[in-house]
């Protein structure tokens, strides 16, 4: 049988399998690659295209469908990373797509600390008229104690599952 193929209006010239690339209706995330039946004058279904990505997974981004480009894209992705309000060090788990929310950073909050625009002070110390740019090794500490703090969160869990209640 030959392969399936599509009019300009996306229906199928006849009944058979064809590789698609799927992504979550919603978030539009790439989930991965899927063999799907298709029907004779009938569409892909929702959430499936043709063609696969191009871009490749890279840290801290995800994979997405833009819509409006009909092509897949980066975008950022900071989910299950903790970030700070540099209003006030309150904590909180990132759980959607994209850039870090405004008012918000990956820089730990400690106690006593003062956001001046880039990076946690003390009280004691003067807000600098040009301030300094935050060291890039601490981002890349931050991302590693993050990963860290992941991993021993899914062993505590598999390891509470193991043991009898």
């Amino acid at each position: 049988m030959p392969p399936v193929s599509f009019d300009q209006d996306g229906f199928a010239s006849h009944d058979g399998i064809v590789p698609c690339f799927c992504h979550d209706t919603h978030t539009l995330e790439y989930i991965g690659k899927a063999e799907m039946w298709v029907s004779k004058d009938c569409g892909l279904p929702a959430g499936a295209v043709l063609d696969a990505p191009k871009v490749r997974p890279a840290k801290n981004k995800a994979i997405i469908r833009n819509k409006a480009d009909q092509c897949w894209a980066l975008i950022e992705d900071y989910r299950k990373m903790i970030a700070y309000q540099t209003s006030d060090g309150a904590a909180r788990v990132l759980d959607t797509l994209g850039p870090i929310p405004e008012g918000f950073t990956l820089l730990p909050y400690f106690e006593g600390a003062v956001w001046n625009g880039k990076k946690w002070i003390t009280e004691a110390q003067p807000i600098p008229l040009v301030l300094d740019s935050p060291p890039v090794i601490a981002d890349d500490q931050l991302l590693a104690l993050n990963e860290k703090v992941e991993r021993l969160e899914s062993l505590l869990a598999q390891v509470l599952s193991e043991t009898p209640a």
